[in-house]
């Protein structure tokens, strides 16, 4: 089967690995004019990392081990801590934080050279199975798979409606060689106050992986200084971090909703990844969706049968996993603690509990750790 992909993201290149082990033609086209090497780092749990093997695309040892997470207050207090090594245990796959230059690199290096055709920007797709390029080129395959993000000139294109639509948060994030008592370490921290949440995750190479989620914008003022006034009553090491960063460190990462359909696609095109579902960062689960839409669709694609009920099919049991994560995200609990139900939490789970609980919730929203059939 001849399958063109729309977007070299990790999604992209994860379908593409497991279409190409499996012996299907893969052509990947990406409207930037190369590898993206920017950006921050994703945090990648059993689930997307066990997706990702079965697409022949293993991701381990790419980034920082985060073995325990511990939620604190705006006073300093502990809220929780959460045990992940339960999740290493069970899965076979270690917690980690990886900068997403690691990850995409990786997940292009195994793919035979051409696979991926850079400077090629997909302005529509049509349903029988062709896209459009800029220079009004059209392109022709068995499948098409919009990977193209939450603006998705594919899903525009087939589903007719516009881009994810902003919820007033955003990350303000970096990715920098700073505090290196929490980068070299195992231990990922969140502080959570009326401003919002700082975020702290070892992401490997003495680097560290840091957010700010609040609502607002700086305006005229260096982010940094805007960011310091709002964070000011948090505890080291926030302060101390927001004292060593600059301003062109910091990065703004959008809050984007998507509504979460039935139905992703038409005739032989799809969709996977924020294409499909854009969600807010909160739950950390974005990169670990996008390699479970993957794995579901390369198996998909191994099937019988007509392949618009094949990618309908693969379209209903991801969009039912997906929804949960995705609603859960939209509320943005985590940066809204602690509430009484974290403070709860906090008090009666021990860490091996909350690590139970935390799987429990990741299989909920899993594919893969439930191997779902199409």
């Amino acid at each position: 089967m001849d399958v063109l992909i729309v977007g070299a993201g990790v999604g992209g290149l994860a379908l593409a690995n497991g279409l190409v082990a499996r012996g299907h033609g893969v052509r990947v086209l990406e409207r930037a004019e190369g590898r993206r090497d920017s950006g921050a780092a994703v945090t990648l749990f059993g689930n997307g990392k066990a997706a990702a093997a079965g697409l022949s695309a293993p991701l381990d040892g790419l980034g920082g081990r985060i073995d325990e997470l511990e939620i604190r207050g705006a006073d300093d207090r502990r809220y929780g801590l959460t045990d992940l090594r339960l999740m290493a245990r069970r899965t076979g796959f270690a917690v980690e934080t990886v900068p997403r230059a690691a990850l995409l690199r990786r997940l292009t290096d195994l793919l035979p050279d051409g696979t991926v055709e850079y400077g090629a920007a997909v302005v529509e797709a049509v349903p029988e199975g062709a896209v459009v390029d800029a220079a009004g080129v059209k392109k022709t395959a068995d499948v098409v798979v919009g990977a193209d993000g939450y603006r998705s000139a594919v899903r525009r294109s087939i589903l007719g409606d516009g881009d994810a639509r902003r919820n007033g948060w955003s990350s303000w994030q970096g990715l920098t060689a700073v505090l290196p008592e929490l980068a070299n370490g195992t231990h990922a921290r969140c502080y959570v106050g009326p401003a919002g949440l700082c975020g702290l995750m070892p992401a490997g190479g003495g680097l560290l992986q840091w957010w700010f989620d609040t609502q607002g914008t700086p305006g005229e003022r260096p982010v940094t200084d805007w960011l310091a006034d709002r964070f000011s009553p948090y505890p080291k090491p926030v302060t101390d971090l927001l004292a060593a960063v600059a301003p062109q460190d910091v990065h703004e990462y959008p809050h984007v909703l998507h509504e979460v359909k039935d139905r992703w696609g038409e005739d032989a095109v799809t969709l996977l990844g924020d294409a499909a579902h854009a969600f807010p960062p909160s739950q950390a689960q974005g990169a670990n969706q996008a390699l479970e839409d993957a794995w579901l669709l390369a198996k998909a694609l191994d099937g019988a049968g007509p392949v618009d009920d094949l990618l309908r099919r693969y379209e209903k049991v991801r969009a039912r996993r997906v929804r949960r994560v995705s609603r859960l995200a939209a509320s943005e609990i985590t940066n809204r603690m602690p509430n009484a139900v974290g403070r709860f939490a906090g008090t009666v789970l021990s860490p091996t509990m909350a690590g139970r609980a935390h799987l429990a919730l990741i299989r909920r929203f899993s594919s893969v750790l439930n191997t779902d059939r199409i």
